[in-house]
Parts: C-alpha cells; sequence; structure tokens
C-alpha cells in the first residue's frame, strides 16, 4: 500500500498528542509525498503547530455547546448537524490511510462513518462494537489491565501500529520560532546567574500530585543551595495549587506564579531555557523533554513510567515501589501512600549531583530505599527505549516478566522469526537483568517460576485441544453433509476451553497478558461463516502455544544465565505441546 493522504485522530491530551510525534515523523518517511493531517479536539488544537511533519489539522469543537443559555438551545439536533457536517467534510477528503489513536467508542465510531479503506487502531463493526485488527492495538486494549507487566511506552505502542520502526526515535516538537525577552513574564530583577527551573506542581488528576508542601520544600532547598529561580508552570485551573504553593515558600521572591499566565507558544519558549522541569506526570512533562529540558518526572495513583515517561533519553523518573503501585485504572484511591515515598531531598540531591557530573547519580541515602524506583530514560543495547533502574532492587517476578514479555511481545508482533537475532536479544536483556538488579536470590524466583510453568503448560494442553476441535468444525462446516449436531458441539466445547484459559489467566496474573491477547484476538473475529471463523480461530490457538512457547524460553534462557553454571535445568520446566 502506498498512502498519500493520511489521517490520524488524536483526541485526547497534549501529552499523547507529543508521543504521536515518532510515528508521524516515520510515516512521513515511509510515505515522502505523503499530506498528513491530525484530527484533534479543540481543547489542544493550539498544540497543533507544535507538531512536526504535520501538513494539516481539523479540529472537532463541542467546546461550543457548553455556555448555551438553557436547554433548548443546547438541542441535540444542533449537535447532531454539526458533527455530521464535520464528518461529511472529512469524507469528502478521500483519506486513503486512517490512524486511530483514540480509544474512546465516539472515535471508533467516527472511523466507521468515515469509511476510510485502510484503518489502523479502533473502528466500529456494523453492530457498533468496537474493534481493532491490528496486533499492536490489540496489545494497547490489553495492557490496561496488565499494568505492571507492561514495558512498552505509548509512543512505542503508537509507532508500531503505524509501521513505523521506533528505535532510536525520541518525542520532537517545534522549537519556538521567536526570542521573547524573560522579563515580560518573570520580574526584571530576574539574575541571569541564576539556574532556572520549572516547576508543574499540578496535574490533570488531584490523586496524581505530589503534595504542595513537598514542592515548597523543594523550591527552598533548590533556592537556597544551588541560587535557583522557581518558575511555577499550569493552566489557569491549576492557578489555586500554585499560589499555595508561594503561600509555603520562604523565599517567595525567588518563586513565579506562571500557571495560566503564558500561551502555548510562551510556554515552549520558557521550558526551553529552563534547565530542569520538575513534574508531576502531565502534557509540560512531554513538551519540556521534547525542548530538550530535563526532567525529574514524578509518577503517582494511576501514572505508570512504563506508559508515559518523557519517550527520550536522559530524564530522571520517580514512582513508589510498593505492592499496589500503580493503582489501576477505575479505582479511586483514598489513601494515597505513594506520594509520601518521595520526599524533597531526594530532588534535590539528584538535581545538585547532575548539575556537577552531567550524569544521575544517586547520593548514598536513597541509593538502596526499597520502596523507590528511581528510573534513568535511555536507549537500550537494541536501540530500544527502557527505563534503567537506578536503585538496585531484587529481582522479583514482575521484574522477570515485565521483561520477558517486553521481548516476547516486539518478537511476536513484528513477526520475526530470525531465529539467530533472537538469541542475541535474549543475551542483552539477561545482561539488562544481571546489571540492574540485585540476583542473588534467584534460587527463590525460580521456585515461583515452577508453578508459572505448569500454567503454561496447562494452557498449551487448552490450546491445543482448542486447535483439535476448530479442525473437527472446519471439517463439518465445509462437508456437503456437515452435521448440525457436530457443530453446535464442537463450537459449545470450544467456548468452555476458552473460559478456562481466561480462568487460568486470572488465577495467574503473570500468564494473564498471554490469555488477554488470546481473548482480544477471538473478540475481533468478524463474519458469520462458520468455517471462516473456525480456521482463524485456529490460528489463534496455534499463536497463543507459540506466545507460550516463546515466554518459557525467553523465562529459561534467562535462569540459566542469572544463576550461572551452577543452575541446572530440569525437565519439569519443559512445556508439553501435545500432538505437535
Amino acid at each position: 500500500m502506498v498512502a498519500k493522504n493520511i489521517l490520524i485522530l488524536s483526541m485526547t491530551r497534549m501529552g499523547d498528542m507529543i508521543q504521536t510525534t515518532p510515528l508521524i515523523k516515520g510515516l512521513k518517511e515511509k510515505y515522502p509525498t505523503a499530506k498528513i493531517t491530525l484530527l484533534v479536539t479543540s481543547d489542544f488544537a493550539s498544540a497543533v503547530p507544535l507538531i512536526p511533519e504535520v501538513d494539516d489539522s481539523i479540529v472537532v469543537n463541542f467546546r461550543q455547546f457548553d455556555n448555551q443559555a438553557n436547554w433548548e438551545d443546547l438541542s441535540w439536533i444542533k449537535i447532531y448537524r454539526y458533527l455530521e457536517n464535520t464528518l461529511r467534510e472529512i469524507k469528502d477528503r478521500k483519506f486513503d490511510l486512517l490512524v486511530n489513536l483514540s480509544h474512546s467508542k465516539f472515535s471508533a465510531l467516527m472511523v466507521r462513518y468515515l469509511g476510510v479503506k485502510n484503518v489502523v487502531g479502533f473502528y466500529c463493526d456494523n453492530f457498533g462494537n468496537r474493534m481493532t485488527g491490528h496486533p499492536w492495538m490489540q496489545y494497547f486494549s490489553v495492557k490496561i489491565f496488565n499494568r505492571n507487566f507492561n514495558e512498552f511506552n505509548l509512543a512505542e505502542i503508537f509507532s508500531r501500529s503505524g509501521g513505523v520502526d521506533v528505535k532510536g526515535r525520541s518525542i520532537a516538537v517545534t522549537h519556538p520560532q521567536h526570542d521573547f525577552s524573560l522579563g515580560t513574564l518573570i520580574p526584571p530583577e530576574f539574575n541571569e546567574g541564576e539556574v532556572l527551573i520549572g516547576i508543574q506542581a499540578g496535574s490533570s488528576l488531584e490523586g496524581r500530585r505530589w503534595p504542595v508542601q513537598s514542592f515548597a520544600a523543594l523550591a527552598d532547598r533548590l533556592v537556597e543551595n544551588i541560587n535557583a529561580r522557581i518558575l511555577l508552570f499550569g493552566v489557569e485551573s491549576e492557578n489555586d495549587v500554585a499560589e499555595d504553593v508561594i503561600s509555603l515558600v520562604k523565599n517567595k521572591d525567588k518563586v513565579v506564579n506562571l500557571a495560566g499566565k503564558t500561551n502555548l507558544s510562551q510556554l515552549s519558549g520558557l521550558l526551553e531555557k529552563c534547565q530542569y522541569l520538575v513534574t508531576n506526570d502531565t502534557g509540560t512533562m512531554h513538551l519540556a523533554a521534547a525542548l530538550g529540558t530535563k526532567i525529574v518526572g514524578l509518577f503517582f495513583a494511576h501514572a505508570h513510567p512504563y506508559e508515559t515517561a518523557p519517550f527520550s533519553p536522559g530524564h530522571l523518573i520517580f514512582q513508589a515501589r510498593i505492592s499496589c503501585a500503580p493503582c489501576s485504572y477505575g479505582v479511586h484511591c483514598n489513601n494515597i501512600v505513594c506520594i509520601e515515598k518521595v520526599h524533597p531531598q531526594h530532588l534535590t540531591s539528584v538535581i545538585e549531583n547532575h548539575m556537577k557530573t552531567k550524569s544521575w547519580i544517586l547520593p548514598e541515602q536513597i541509593s538502596k530505599d526499597s520502596e523507590l524506583n528511581i528510573f534513568e530514560t535511555v536507549f537500550d543495547f537494541d536501540n530500544n527505549f527502557k527505563l534503567r533502574p537506578l536503585v538496585k532492587h531484587a529481582l522479583g517476578m514482575d521484574d522477570m516478566f515485565r521483561t520477558a514479555y517486553a521481548l516476547l511481545w516486539r518478537e511476536r508482533l513484528e513477526e520475526k522469526q530470525n531465529e539467530n537475532d533472537f538469541n542475541f536479544l535474549i543475551n542483552g536483556v539477561c545482561d539488562n537483568l544481571i546489571r540492574d538488579y540485585d540476583c542473588t536470590d534467584i534460587d527463590s524466583v525460580n521456585e515461583q517460576l515452577g508453578k508459572k510453568y505448569l500454567g503454561l503448560e496447562e494452557i498449551v494442553k487448552l490450546g491445543s485441544k482448542g486447535r483439535k476441535l476448530c479442525g473437527t468444525l472446519i471439517r463439518e462446516a465445509s462437508g456437503v453433509r456437515g452435521k448440525t449436531d457436530k457443530i453446535t458441539q464442537s463450537s459449545a466445547d470450544i467456548s468452555c476451553i476458552d473460559e478456562k484459559i481466561e480462568e487460568l489467566g486470572f488465577t495467574n496474573p503473570e500468564l494473564r497478558p498471554l490469555t488477554d491477547m488470546f481473548s482480544k484476538r477471538k473478540e475481533n473475529l468478524v463474519g458469520n461463516n462458520v468455517c471462516l471463523l473456525a480456521i482463524e480461530s485456529r490460528k489463534g490457538y496455534i499463536d497463543l502455544m507459540d506466545e507460550c512457547e516463546k515466554l518459557n524460553k525467553i523465562l529459561k534462557s534467562c535462569l540459566i544465565r542469572l544463576a550461572g553454571p551452577s543452575y541446572i535445568s530440569h525437565d519439569s520446566i519443559n512445556v508439553a505441546v501435545p500432538g505437535r
């Protein structure tokens, strides 16, 4: 396929929009003559000029209906007509490739209406069910329920969904064109010798915010220790948070509240001039990282650094290492203890060290903190984006499986079959684990893994039964005299097997990414032809069995390397593959 007119739907947040930039750049390289149009909501339309390689934009503006005088003015007819006219205009542009990165049901329905032949991402079938045929977008749907075992940043998922090799690519934005004077926004007594540091104390969700008391204490420490001038950033609705910070700061003359006082162009210019930005997980964080400002990111509650850390090397990320972090989506926490694990002195120390050495070096008092994850964003040995732990924790099951799944999905979802390359990657993964984690208690991990190998074996057995039943169904459905009762019974048996596979995922959380991907593939099967559906279902069982085998190989290979020459591989941990 050669795309000439590409539409990208990015209808969520500014940060997500910036995370699409590696995809957009890759598409432009892949289709150099193509016109790329970005569809956004009016909330973030001002960010479009920041996105490189975008030729045009379409803005959907539902905010215009927010301030109607009464219900009669807010007629659904009015909204419907606006939407109908907007979609008709989009349809008339005759896009030949549509990439929908918005996971809402509304965006999927839009895609269905537009009728673009080549669609990547979410769309709706004839019955209004949300669908996606692309393996990386299917993964995007299931990783929500398996966050502890996901190592992929949204930028990588977006890029790979669009067929773009994301290795070595960072987020990027268009740098501000004008050079305005800081004096227009900062009091004239600003001393050019001061270290300019930005702070974003607000965030879209209150639970994701570091306490204002902590931000205030940090600001004072930075002013007193490194002669910093602090700029408080944020949108207008976050002005109260910024004012609360200032009310607690001792060195008020060194802190400037710019929340709600800058447009996006001014914000970009100021962020570019800052040496560091200390921030919760926000769109401002991604913008600053794309401009080259060093980030100290704070991830609390639902915020998960593996998903939304700035997709460029050289930044520092703090996250509590506690069993409930990050929160699951849909969970409202009334006891957000994770924010208490990060202290102002932690951040002051690492910033001071970075100013001296240009490296993220942890002081001794936090280098052994068992309740903190501190990551540096890097590109690893294979040029993939990675969070490198700076606190060397004991290797746990979640760490083991998250690392193994990253290798598995990159190989399986890209359909790469070169065994030599795969073995090279396993060795690289093992080197990372040895460097990043304390592997002295590998025997304990080995013992825990033994139970998971049994789970893998059971899934493979069920997959083999499902594959055989699909074969029976294919024969009966394609025969001249296919027996209805046999078809019905085989279908019922397949449903029973699928339920057992799903149950194994729920009882073995470490294996749930496999079972969820299997279920997602089956959800996306379309049509009424029993024979064709059975053929696709059989392929799903084969894929599941292959992925179990692959995961088993990765885990065993890592164990052998981590345990050293004394490790003995037992037959009991080999996955049996019946009938293959």
